[in-house]
Parts: C-alpha cells; structure tokens; sequence
C-alpha cells in the first residue's frame, strides 16, 4: 500500500538549528535592510538644516561700557582693534529671561558686565552672572563715554524678507539647533522671558533684531510664528552695528 507522502517544507523552532532554506532567503533580505535603512539615515542626516556656528564660552568674559534697555538690554563696548568700531553685546539673564529689568536702574549709564559669552558670526550676547558680579556701575572717562553713545539710525528703507523669527539666545549658540519648529516652544518661552527676538533673513543670511514699527519691542502676537518660514514686512535700519528690521506687517 504506497505511503502518503510527507510534506518536507522546513518548519522553525526556536532551539533547533535554522533551516538552510530559511537562512539562504533572509541572509539578502537582512543584507538589503540594512543597507536602506543606512542609506536612509545617511540621507536623512545629509539633508537636515546645519545648526550654524554659534558658540558659547564657558569662561568669564567681562565688558564695561554704556548699558541701554531699550527696546532690550544691550551694552555698546569698546572695539577689539584701535581704531575699529565699538560693538553691540545683548544682554540676558540665565536661563530664558531677558536682562532688561536688571539693566534698567543703569540706563544710559557706564557699567561692568561680567558673564558667559555666546556668539555667532559677528552677533555677540552675555549671559549676565548672578548678583552684582553680573552687572555693576563702572566709571569710564567722558571721552569714552561719548565714543560708546548710540548714534542716530541709518535708515535703508522699507523691506519684504522672508526667513525666521528666532529667539536669539538659543539662535547664536546656547542650543544647536537653534531655530526651526523642532525649537518653537523652547523660543516662545525665550521670548516670553524678555529675550530679544532675531529674524534670520533667508536670501542674505542677515540676522536683524526685531521690534515693532515704532523701535519698540516686538509685539507678541508674532510670537506664534517663530520657527515658520515668514514674509515680513517693514523698515531696515543700522543701530551702529546691529541690523534693525522695524516690523509693520507680517
């Protein structure tokens, strides 16, 4: 009487040996996985925005010069080389506060700063230290004085630009990344807290700080914006060194 015949197929079971047939299919099929999903991931990696140069000193960096808090805390200081043009820092409270508040019995006046530094291109901010170390009346001559006022604004026009509106804190080197909607609600808290908002123009990769059309502080309406791309409208102007955009619509 002829036997029925038996059905060969290998069958896997967890302790025993893998079957030759099984291991010959999922050895090009484990191959292929592992080579899109590293494929994939280097893409991914390839085509994701660069955070930008921005640092942030660890070391105590101290400045003296004339403080102003309007429309946020800054200090204009000294130029590096004799000869060159004083400079703008921001000023900010640690974590995400701006300085204004600490700044506003000096306005106007000299001061010593002291605190960590954050920087990014040509764009400089001081984390104040805590307590008077942070910021201190200083004495400074009145030609020095003089040579640190604020001078009147040049104006360039009004302006359409599309970009970024970021906090600047994170944006010049206390986050990486700094900007983008992965970072929206870290910059609107920033913002909230007093820290000043930048605008990071697409086409020229200029970074202008932000007020309202009056030179005050940014309304906070546009505070739901930051991290999408925008199309601002208003007028240009330099602050000595600092790129102003005066924003009238968005």
């Amino acid at each position: 009487m002829p036997q029925p015949e038996v059905d060969r197929d290998p069958f896997f079971i967890g302790w025993l040996k893998m079957p030759r047939a099984y291991a010959r299919f999922l050895a090009p099929v484990t191959f292929a996985l592992v080579a899109a999903l590293t494929i994939g991931g280097a893409v991914l990696a390839w085509a994701q925005r660069s955070p930008g140069p921005g640092t942030w000193d660890d070391a105590a960096t101290t400045f003296t010069g004339i403080v102003y808090t309007e429309p946020y805390a800054m200090i204009r200081v000294p130029p590096v080389e004799p000869g060159g043009a004083p400079r703008t820092v921001l000023l900010v409270e640690e974590g995400k506060f701006g300085a204004k508040e600490r700044a506003r019995a000096h306005d106007g006046q000299p001061v010593r700063v002291s605190g960590t530094l954050i920087a990014r291109d040509s764009r400089l901010m001081l984390e104040l230290a805590a307590g008077e170390d942070g910021l201190r009346a200083a004495e400074l001559p009145e030609a020095e004085q003089a040579a640190l006022r604020r001078t009147p604004p040049r104006g360039h026009g009004p302006v359409t630009l599309r970009g970024e509106i970021v906090d600047s804190k994170c944006y010049l080197g206390a986050m990486k990344p700094g900007g983008g909607r992965t970072h929206k609600g870290c910059a609107v808290l920033c913002l909230k807290g007093g820290v000043p908002p930048l605008f990071a123009a697409r086409d020229s990769g200029t970074l202008y700080l932000l007020t309202n059309a009056r030179g005050r502080p940014l309304d906070p309406s546009l505070f739901d914006r930051v991290g999408d791309d925008v199309r601002l409208e208003g007028v240009s102007e330099d602050w000595d060194d600092l790129p102003v955009l005066k924003v009238s619509s968005r």
